[in-house]
């Protein structure tokens, strides 16, 4: 049957493109990629540029009456920076090496390398994207917190993106419960936008270095999940839990052909 044997050789296809971890990872490269556009044609055509709308994001982020204030109530202030904490290095660092410790009892090694490369990785990527860019750090608020390291792009949403949704990604390969995994990858998202967005409020960063950061860190960790997915052809990382809403159609495609 030449149609059913040409279709079987999209199966293994299938399986990698239709997991809901591959899925958030590619669809939301897709989308932060036509955010990004979006941004940029507002922001030339409605705001008169990028740097406009960083201005104008920045200071609608702010009081009006007192610009050192974050807008609104005043629990907000502390809030924010217990968020931009999520994206520092000793949660992430403390975060990263327990996630590790967990693959390598599971005797998940090959997991739990891609855990350390893929934090590494991203590091040395957003240290490397500074130097290269050297961007200030905004002066148009006052910045609720000292730093000194160039602006462009955002290390704290970067490294989030990277740590959070691989570390996501790899939770909801080992959990059989479907809403669990779905969870995991819900709240890697999450936390990975409230770091983000903390930045911005806090002054630190403008908001296009929050969002390349972003876009900076799924790529990366589409990049090193793939790896995965090679890696798990090659048997060397175990395969998921089975989907049960996928596999049975893509088993008796398999067994059809």
């Amino acid at each position: 049957m030449p149609v059913l044997d040409r279709t079987s050789r999209y199966v293994p296809l299938l399986r990698r493109l239709f997991r809901p971890e591959t899925i958030l990872l590619l669809g939301g490269a897709t989308g932060l990629l036509v955010l990004l556009g979006g941004m940029d044609l507002f922001s030339r055509h409605v705001m008169g540029g990028a740097a406009r709308l960083d201005e104008w994001l920045l200071l609608a982020g702010r009081d009006p009456v007192n610009p050192e204030l974050i807008r609104g109530p005043h629990w907000v202030d502390e809030m924010v920076r217990d968020l931009t904490g999520l994206g520092g290095p000793a949660v992430l660092g403390l975060m990263t090496a327990s996630v590790t410790a967990w693959l390598v009892l599971r005797r998940q090694h090959a997991s739990a390398v891609l855990v350390v490369v893929a934090t590494l990785g991203g590091l040395m990527v957003s240290l490397l994207l500074k130097d290269f860019f050297m961007r200030p750090r905004p002066e148009i608020v006052p910045s609720l917190m000292v730093e000194t390291s160039p602006s462009f792009p955002s290390g704290h949403s970067m490294i989030s993106a990277v740590v959070y949704l691989t570390l996501g990604s790899l939770l909801a390969r080992v959990e059989e419960d479907r809403l669990v995994r779905m969870l995991f990858l819900v709240l890697a998202v999450l936390i990975t936008g409230a770091v983000g967005i903390s930045r911005v409020l806090l002054g630190v960063h403008f908001p296009t270095d929050v969002l390349v950061g972003w876009v900076m860190g799924l790529t990366w960790a589409s990049i090193c999940w793939y790896g995965v997915l090679l890696l798990q052809e090659r048997g060397t990382v175990e395969p998921p839990p089975e989907d049960l809403r996928l596999e049975p159609v893509l088993d008796e495609l398999e067994r059809t052909a």
